[in-house]
């Protein structure tokens, strides 16, 4: 059964939390997804950000119920029990900025592969709380597609099925090839070889490639630094400190995506990577130089570690015990009792202890590449179960 919970932990941070919902329709793209029926990309981000007052609007509940209807569209979440819908976050809708400071920084946050933009509101309730504003981006038919206007779009699971069937040749033997970065004490060289060799084998991953969710990134960009300039009727103009660099970061297959868009948007200043693949990352025209951050569970902890070594700015690498890639989601504290008997999701790792680590890390790395504030976490691991490696900049 599923834990009981009512609300989520409430962040400690000294900012409450406004969240507002909004989408945006790119007209230099058409959308390839044949459920979008030649339309324009409608690009759906739910924006949480610091107040001072809940000015009498509502606690937002986690979920809404069409949105879990639509996730349940994928075999994979059909037993999530409906009251997850009821569960009340710490987010009020709409709710007035903060005008304790001029502005805010910036951070852009993409969900995982199949997934929905809400799948880890503690750790954007936990930024928004120390001062950020914290966009996340929704990426259509390759998973949940949540709209202001009630519209919820499920996974093209057709698109889907017929993308996994064609891959999977090639996937089973990428995975056969990543089982031997597993090796202990592998050189440089030996790491390289085994990421060429899976690279070539998974560089279209996704049902249309990854190329589609870095256009999605880089577009919502843009919209925010409109938004900013006061180009949109919104509360957010002069509010965004675009001068501090934007930071980005996401989970899985939005994880890969936040890295490679931060490689080729100046604006996206740093960025993190919790445990996705970097499918098709040796492209040439990724550039590695910009401050990065490898989070990963302890299944093919060494994955990503070739791009770790060839950043030439500040790298980070860490590997949390005991987790799977399910851990670096909400669903560490809300489902993981009940879920891992149904797919081996989640690791052994506490749920809770998961979240802290994930928030703690995350935090520090954005507080010294966009605020400037260094932090001892990134110093001086202080975490039993985490294995943290990193170089900086020669």
């Amino acid at each position: 059964m599923v834990k009981k919970i009512k609300e989520l932990q409430k962040p400690d941070g000294p900012f409450n939390i406004g969240r507002v919902h909004l989408n945006f329709v790119d007209k230099n793209r058409i959308d390839p997804f044949p459920l979008a029926k030649g339309k324009n990309r409608d690009v759906p981000v739910i924006i949480w950000y610091p107040i001072d007052k809940s000015n009498n609007s509502h606690r937002l509940r986690l979920i809404k119920r069409q949105d879990l209807k639509s996730l349940k569209a994928l075999s994979l979440y059909k037993l999530i029990p409906k009251r997850l819908c009821e569960i009340l976050t710490n987010s009020y809708e709409d709710a007035i900025i903060s005008d304790r400071v001029s502005n805010f920084p910036l951070l852009i946050f993409n969900h995982g592969f199949s997934s929905f933009m809400e799948q880890n509101t503690l750790l954007m309730e936990h930024l928004t709380s120390y001062g950020y504003i914290v966009a996340s981006v929704g990426h259509p038919y390759d998973g949940v597609a949540s709209y202001p206007d009630g519209r919820s779009i499920p996974m093209d699971v057709k698109i889907f099925k017929s993308s996994k069937k064609k891959l999977r040749k090639k996937m089973k033997i990428a995975l056969g090839i990543m089982k031997n970065l597993e090796t202990e004490n592998l050189t440089i060289e030996e790491i390289k070889k085994y990421t060429e060799n899976y690279s070539v084998y998974t560089e279209n991953y996704g049902s249309y490639g990854i190329e589609i969710w870095i256009d999605d990134i880089i577009f919502i960009t843009n919209i925010l630094e409109k938004m900013n300039k006061g180009s949109f009727n919104s509360q957010f103009t002069q509010k965004i400190a675009f001068d501090k660099g934007v930071g980005v970061f996401g989970h899985s297959l939005g994880g890969a995506a936040s890295i490679f868009s931060c490689c080729l948007d100046n604006r996206l200043k740093c960025g993190i990577n919790m445990d996705g693949t970097m499918f098709g990352g040796l492209k040439e025209k990724y550039k590695y130089n910009k401050p990065y951050m490898y989070m990963n569970c302890d299944w093919l902890a060494n994955m990503n570690k070739y791009f770790y070594h060839i950043n030439t700015n500040d790298s980070y690498y860490l590997t949390v015990k005991d987790s799977k890639h399910g851990d670096y989601s909400d669903g560490t504290y809300l489902l993981k009792n009940w879920f891992k008997k149904l797919a081996p999701t989640y690791g052994k790792i506490d749920g809770n202890q998961m979240i802290k680590i994930a928030n703690n890390y995350v935090q520090a790395f954005f507080d010294k590449y966009i605020k400037g504030i260094d932090s001892p976490v990134l110093n001086s691991n202080p975490y039993d179960e985490v294995i943290l490696e990193k170089k900086t900049k020669k």
